[in-house]
């Protein structure tokens, strides 16, 4: 195996690992504007303490859906680049979501709560389902698609 191939399957496992923690990050940033536009566009006058519920409430479920949904987002994107072992990437991609939102929870919550199991378990669906539905039978690959239009 040349140093270029090596190189070009390490960079696979990279972009797997970057692509998990896009996923979070892009869900951490949507808890965000959501929790900024209900504060300052939807109720300006909300005290500090219905703030902060609304926020925790914001982040158990925005938190779970949306790191699942961009988890899989993020996956099937990473999908289009591979030839094999969709699966593991995916898992991949999963896992590298998870470590930065537990990493995230035990900074700032001094724990970890019971959602991040069901969101962890969710987000290693996510990643698993992605590969799955880049590699369903009778999905024709771009170079199919290409070969198969004689102009």
């Amino acid at each position: 195996m040349t140093s270029a191939a090596v190189e070009a399957r390490s960079d696979r496992w990279l972009r797997a690992i970057v692509y998990g923690l896009l996923a979070e990050v892009a869900t951490i940033f949507t808890i965000i504007a959501i929790v900024m536009t209900y504060r300052y566009v939807i109720d300006r006058g909300v005290s500090d303490a219905d703030y902060a519920a609304f926020a925790a409430r914001v982040g158990a479920v925005v938190g779970i859906a949306g790191g699942t949904l961009y988890t899989f987002l993020f996956a099937r994107l990473l999908m289009r680049r591979l030839s094999a072992r969709q699966a593991s990437h995916g898992v991949v991609v999963a896992i590298a979501a998870i470590a930065l939102s537990i990493s995230g929870s035990l900074a700032g919550h001094h724990g970890l709560p019971t959602g991040y199991v069901l969101a962890s378990a969710l987000k290693i669906a996510a990643g698993v389902l992605a590969a799955f539905t880049a590699t369903a039978p009778g999905r024709a690959t771009k170079k199919e698609v290409s070969q198969s239009y004689q102009p």
